[in-house]
């Protein structure tokens, strides 16, 4: 099964089959062998093409250039370097993954594939990468399999092995080469995480064993291939310090596995059978024989990749690539570049956006009524920045140089030669609607102006403007810098151009974005909304708060109902419960508790206390205070109805935003709930779940807990109508 000289022939034939006729030709333009002197270069440039991927055909191209090294005897080693800008390898072709997951291919063919590899790593001559930006999985793989790496320092570069994020593991050697090259505690912190490490952090664990300047990573790759040429060196592996006392103590690399199972089951709750599996596969394999270990690898990559949650996290992949595509807007608008950004409203929120713009290379300026209220935003953009430091991702003299690109402001001064400003100041109509007046006074013509409101409407909020067709919402959620959603509010008037330009902008600085028309609560906190009502419901039932939090969390949430309440902050909860209420009627009348607590000083975790009690990084329940709001114990409530209540009130409120035309696309509901919320990524989003039990099935439970619970429980219309047509969300 190994792919050989005498194999190649047949083997491309086979391969062939299966590919258009153009996707050979197209990888022999993509992938081509040049010599100077003694040294062979293979460049890789994916033709016509942004990115460079590993592909069947561009394998087999590479398998031929190393057939045709091994044969020049006058190439004494051999550097691998992209020819493109900003990425190394951008991983496996991912359209070739989606075919596995539809069982189109077979471990056999993935075991021919590895042996690309195994033919590099067993060249003659001495290998070296030579890594300048993204390089990532089958990239990284493909690294390994060389003798020596050399990366550049420049921000683009960034090493991974990412395949667990796709529900599967790496399937072209990682899991192998890996731990060979860094020791076993390493490797199953970069596997089982898919963390990413820039040239400099690579260096430190050993993953590289250079670093130099982008602008010299050619030159500095050819001398040592030109030294490496008269020594003939090629690497040897040796045993790690650590492994080595690891495997001297009976059963010790055992326990660093059992401490790696702990700490996935309680990371996932056993929700992602990837990283089981990539543990259960080391435990096979480390020590042991390379080939027997590349094969126990390949048949667990085909294992995992037709499993729900390897689909379902592919999914989201291919939504994330279709947002990277998007304009936010149809036609030939496009959106403007922004140079200089303003923020009004210099609190948590205002000093977290301002880092953000600071980070992503746009100069600040920071407004406030009053200077102390300006260092407040600045304390918190300097607290995000020191962390940066503290984990070495950013160099202290980069954190005086970001912090000085902030300009802190009490008036408009500086204001007038903007390009967007953002304001971010309290949850209040008035107040918003004042400083829009203002902003309109100010700035330029030009100057887009958006509001990060959370739930108030933007077109009230441009009445205040002169030309309020370049007033939008600009929705960060909080941590900004930790949260990737922006949802991109269009008013009645907003044009397509301040639109498109927010939209490109929020990408610009690492953020998915989607577009949402006008509407109070937007799509986050909307659906959000009756789940946290339901939630509170559920505890006047006698529901404790530890298991509405477990039950969710078990079902795939990064923390539960109550836990996520006392986090907002109850007077914060109560504000947006108020607006849901007044705006959609009984279905979002909140329970009574949520404004008691609130102005019972309990504002949550900020305060020390919420539902729960905050103290000493503890959280503990507090019974007195359930009995105040009234906790009676009643009827038994299983974990299951907890979960079907809780759940499919968000999926019912999720079709009245489709049906009142609320996004431009079904998919653009799981977009803001995975990356505004972190609904379970492997569930494939709300929807993508509300598809995989059927519309029957939830009319049918919503019709139960509407007799039983009242009307907040009525099947909507839209969602009726997918039952008695039997059809799911992303067909209808």
């Amino acid at each position: 099964m190994e792919l050989t000289r005498e194999s190649f022939e047949k083997e491309v034939a086979m391969f062939k089959g299966s590919f258009k006729e153009d996707a050979f030709s197209l990888a022999e333009k993509s992938l081509t062998l040049q010599k100077k002197g003694n040294i062979g270069i293979i460049n890789f440039d994916q033709f016509q093409e942004k990115a460079n991927k590993l592909s069947t055909p561009n394998m087999m191209r590479f398998f031929e250039l190393c057939l045709q090294v091994e044969e020049d005897k006058t190439i004494e080693a051999l550097i691998i370097i992209s020819r493109k800008p900003s990425i190394f390898i951008a991983g496996a072709d991912i359209a070739e993954i989606k075919r596995l997951a539809r069982g189109e291919a077979t471990t056999d063919s993935l075991i021919k594939l590895q042996g690309v590899f195994t033919f590099l790593e067993s060249l003659p001559i001495p290998t070296i990468a030579a890594i300048h930006g993204a390089c990532m999985g089958g990239g990284t793989e493909l690294v390994l399999a060389c003798d020596y790496r050399i990366a550049s320092d420049g921000p683009e570069t960034k090493i991974a092995l990412p395949e667990v994020l796709l529900g599967v593991l790496p399937g072209w050697g990682g899991t192998q080469r890996m731990p060979r090259l860094i020791g076993l505690e390493k490797s199953l912190d970069l596997i089982l995480t898919g963390k990413t490490l820039d040239g400099r952090r690579a260096k430190k664990i050993g993953l590289v064993d250079k670093v130099s300047p982008v602008e010299f990573l050619e030159e500095k790759a050819m001398a040592w291939a030109e030294e490496l040429a008269k020594t003939k060196q090629k690497r040897t592996y040796e045993t790690h310090i650590k492994d080595r006392l690891l495997e001297s103590i009976p059963g010790g690399k055992w326990v660093i596995f059992d401490q790696a199972k702990k700490m996935v089951m309680k990371q996932t709750n056993g929700n992602y059978p990837a990283p089981l599996k990539i543990i259960e596969v080391l435990r096979k394999t480390y020590g042991g024989d390379l080939d027997n270990g590349l094969k126990i690898e390949a048949k667990a990559f085909t294992d995992l990749v037709v499993t729900s949650e390897s689909q379902c996290l592919l999914g989201i992949f291919y939504l994330q690539e279709k947002v990277k595509k998007d304009k936010g807007v149809e036609g030939k608008i496009f959106g403007k570049e922004i140079k200089r950004a303003g923020v009004v409203g210099a609190g948590v929120m205002g000093g977290g956006i301002a880092q953000l713009f600071v980070a992503k290379g746009t100069r600040v300026r920071m407004k406030d009524i009053q200077w102390d209220a300006v260092a407040k935003g600045y304390k918190a953009a300097h607290k995000i920045f020191k962390k940066m430091v503290e984990k070495r991702r950013m160099k202290p003299s980069e954190f005086a140089n970001a912090m000085e690109r902030i300009e802190g402001t009490i008036d408009y001064s500086g204001f007038s030669h903007l390009d967007l400003v953002v304001e971010a100041v309290v949850e209040s109509l008035e107040v918003k609607k004042k400083i829009f007046a203002e902003l309109g006074e100010k700035v330029s013509v030009d100057t887009i102006l958006a509001t990060n409101t959370s739930s108030l409407s933007i077109t009230e909020i441009a009445k205040a403007v002169k030309d309020p067709k370049r007033v939008v919402g600009m929705h960060f959620f909080n941590p900004v810098d930790k949260m990737p959603l922006v949802e991109i509010i269009r008013g009645e008037a907003t044009s397509d151009e301040a639109v498109a330009t927010v939209f490109q902008y929020a990408k610009k600085l690492g953020k998915t974005p989607i577009v949402v028309k006008d509407a109070p609560g937007f799509v986050v906190n909307r659906i959000l909304g009756p789940y946290l009502n339901e939630a509170v419901y559920l505890l006047l039932e006698g529901v404790s708060p530890t298991r509405l939090d477990r039950v969710m969390e078990t079902f795939g949430m990064p923390m539960g109902p109550i836990t996520l309440l006392d986090e907002v902050g109850l007077d914060v909860a109560a504000k947006v419960s108020h607006v849901l209420f007044e705006a959609y009627g009984e279905r979002m009348k909140p329970p009574k508790a949520i404004e008691f607590v609130a102005k019972e000083g309990r504002l949550g975790k900020k305060s020390g206390k919420g539902i729960y009690l905050h103290q000493d990084g503890k959280r503990t329940e507090d019974s007195e205070l359930l009995t105040k709001i009234g906790v009676k114990a009643g009827k038994e409530v299983s974990d299951e109805e907890i979960k079907k209540r809780l759940v499919f009130v968000m999926i019912n409120e999720a079709a009245r935003i489709l049906d009142e035309g609320l996004v431009r696309d079904v998919s653009d509901i799981d977009i803001g709930m995975i990356f505004g919320t972190g609904f379970a990524p492997f569930r494939g989003g709300l929807l993508r779940y509300a598809d995989s039990l059927g519309a029957q099935v939830i009319v049918s439970e919503l019709d139960i807990y509407n007799r039983t619970h009242g009307t907040r429980f009525q099947p909507c219309e839209y969602l009726q109508q997918l039952s008695v047509q039997d059809k799911k969300f992303y067909q209808a």
